[in-house]
């Protein structure tokens, strides 16, 4: 069992901070912020102690995924810098295959400014994460007895997207895609509703990511958007757990009140636990409780500090 992980790689740093922190630097707190690397080093170089590693969305599933015993690669492009060794180095020790580009400039990166009531400000920089070639990845990566997993913010790239799930077809992998964000739904809704009604297995998105593409809201609306859908569409919604359609069978499961100490990840962890299970053929009622497991672990943890035994133990306690 292996899943072949496509995202933007993307350094992460996650830290703890003072309650003025992030407004030092002009962001509203609890906003998401894009900007360069000359913005963001002033930011990072104010940070004193923090959780630093590979991540982005994909990579952090690959990383759970690879946690809980089973294969993983992933496909991303970093920078010739410092940052760009760190992410292929933190790749290796994962055991995660690397399948990694390296391109001139710097390596996108990540930053999580989480104040001490938990309220979480986010500063993002790009930078080559965007700028990954499909056509560059070897066939090895697709390989049949795989899963492609697909970070959605590569539809940024229309073409890219395409050609990713097209020779994942080719190869007979089944697909997952995490549609990633409620900005690029909107932006790509077509390409996305394209994806799901064709060559998608699992599809997961949250709450605001359905209404963008759905129209509607989950409850009123889950069952008939997913008539149209071959595979099974699951909702993430955060701390009152998940719901998901297959075959025109609704199921919901709920999570128990934990507090978080960081929730960097926690969707991409809940994929990896329901995706370990739905390889196996488990029962979809065991796949969501599974996936809602693991993210109990994740938001346990700053950034992905996964230990990887305590991960499946508490993933073993699943009925």
């Amino acid at each position: 069992m292996r899943l072949a992980c496509v995202g933007n790689a993307l350094y992460d740093v996650v830290a703890f901070v003072e309650t003025d922190f992030a407004s030092r630097f002009g962001f509203h707190a609890g906003s998401t912020v894009h900007l360069d690397r000359a913005g963001m080093e002033p930011i990072l170089s104010a940070i004193a102690k923090s959780s630093r590693g590979a991540g982005g969305g994909a990579v952090n599933t690959a990383k759970v995924f690879a946690s809980l015993g089973h294969g993983a690669a992933f496909a991303g492009m970093v920078g010739d810098d410092e940052l760009g060794a760190s992410f292929r180095g933190d790749l290796d020790a994962c055991g995660i295959e690397s399948y990694v580009q390296v391109g001139r400039g710097r390596t996108g990166t990540f930053c999580a400014m989480i104040a001490p009531d938990g309220e979480r400000t986010v500063a993002v920089a790009p930078e080559l994460a965007p700028r990954l070639d499909p056509s560059a990845i070897p066939d090895e990566f697709f390989s049949s007895g795989s899963t492609l997993y697909v970070d959605g913010f590569i539809a940024a790239n229309p073409d890219a997207l395409r050609s990713l799930t097209r020779r994942a077809v080719g190869a007979g992998m089944g697909i997952a895609l995490d549609v990633a964000g409620f900005r690029i739904a909107v932006k790509h809704r077509e390409l996305f509703l394209e994806l799901i009604r064709s060559v998608c297995s699992w599809t997961f998105m949250n709450e605001d990511e359905f209404i963008a593409l759905s129209q509607t809201g989950v409850d009123e609306g889950l069952k008939d958007f997913s008539a149209s859908a071959p595979g099974t569409v699951i909702v993430k919604r955060a701390e009152t757990g998940a719901v998901c359609v297959s075959d025109g069978y609704l199921l919901e499961s709920a999570v128990r009140p934990i507090r978080a100490t960081d929730t960097t990840g926690a969707g991409d962890a809940f994929a990896a636990g329901f995706l370990s299970a739905a390889l196996r053929g488990e029962p979809l009622a065991r796949c969501l409780r599974l996936g809602n497991r693991v993210a109990e672990q994740a938001i346990q943890v700053p950034g992905m500090a996964l230990d990887g035994d305590r991960l499946r133990r508490a993933a073993s306690t699943v009925l």
